[in-house]
């Protein structure tokens, strides 16, 4: 095994029912809602009359989402078993919308996404189309709390265009995708968001435990990641949006992965990554790369090998970063193009 020395860069029922004390409040909305059983025929009365919904064992129609958009000012409390029909569709599977919405898994819940159904070692490169599981999108000051995953189709928790969003607690537990074909498990996937804090995360997956595709102001704490890709900023290149500013990545521990953390922009594209630190993270036992920074990322078929300079790097800092790779990986690999990175 090589150690990593500390590095700086600088660069088919529903049942509705309503609790004992269901009474309307000031706004004449019902105290609270269950949504349980294996349909989704009341879920827009209970979106729209409800500011407590709890859904409780609750299997969601193949090809469907659990729609939670549109809502404000509302808890919304996971209990017991969530499960899904098989349908090979893009998904998300649970998706909610809004502001205000506070987000809390009850003590043995789990979104169960029995991702085998789907797995054929492929992911998003072919094969059946697999669903991602669960997606903030425009959601507007949102607190997520102890969530449970377990084995997602495709990519598990994605924040998508939110602004002031804190997660906390949160487990993706895609240990049987080891054996079993799980391939673009992605764990955390932020893109065009701001301010978002996202602390006390658990992963084991195949693929990144983070991924920031764009954003600003996105923190990342005390996170335990293994068996995957690290913790990444990218790929960040032909989106809408290619901009990453000031994301914070701290007090992590990676193992078992292909890569402790890494920037990957994409090839011949266009963007910008600004104000990215890395800080006190410990790695183990790293099969690939310790650090990677690399600008000829394709997925398809494979990076280049040639880096391009459409994407400016600045202001990065890696200090801290301790651990073991594996003799046959690298500690650290560098390949931008040139005048790429700077201060």
């Amino acid at each position: 095994m090589k150690s990593i020395f500390k590095v700086l860069i600088g660069l088919v029922v529903v049942v509705v029912a309503a609790s004992e004390n269901d009474v309307s409040g000031p706004s004449g909305r019902a105290t609270s809602c269950i949504l349980t059983g294996n349909s989704l025929d009341q879920l827009n009365e209970i979106k729209s009359s409800c500011k407590n919904i709890v859904v409780q064992n609750l299997r969601v129609p193949a090809g469907k989402s659990l729609d939670l958009t549109g809502i404000s000012d509302t808890s919304i409390t996971f209990k017991g078993n969530i499960s899904f029909g098989y349908a090979e569709w893009k998904g998300p599977l649970v998706l909610i919308s809004g502001s205000n919405v506070n987000v809390t898994g009850e003590n043995g819940h789990v979104f169960d996404g029995q991702g085998a159904r789907w797995w054929d070692n492929l992911g998003s490169n072919g094969g059946v189309q697999k669903p991602r599981l669960f997606k903030l999108r425009y959601l507007y000051q949102g607190v997520v709390n102890h969530l449970n995953f377990l084995n997602s189709p495709r990519h598990c928790l994605a924040i998508h265009n939110c602004t002031n969003i804190t997660v906390n607690g949160v487990v993706m537990n895609n240990k049987d995708g080891d054996t079993q074909g799980g391939h673009n498990t992605d764990a955390v996937n932020v893109k065009g968001s701001e301010n978002v804090f996202i602390k006390n995360t658990t992963v084991y997956n195949q693929d990144d435990c983070l991924a920031v595709r764009s954003g600003k102001n996105i923190h990342f704490e005390q996170a335990f990641c293994s068996g995957g890709h690290g913790m990444s900023i990218g790929s960040v290149g032909n989106r809408t949006n290619n901009v990453v500013e000031d994301v914070h990545i701290t007090d992590s521990v990676v193992v078992d992965s292909d890569n402790g953390i890494r920037i990957k922009t994409v090839y011949n594209a266009t963007g910008l990554v600004s104000g990215v630190t890395y800080n006190n993270i410990t790695m183990r036992n790293i099969s690939k790369f310790g650090i990677l920074m690399r600008g000829d990322y394709l997925n398809q078929p494979r990076p280049t090998g040639n880096p391009s300079n459409g994407i400016p790097i600045r202001n990065v800092t890696v200090t801290n970063v301790r651990g073991t790779v594996q003799t046959k990986g690298t500690n650290v690999y560098i390949l931008l193009g040139q005048g790429v990175a700077s201060m």
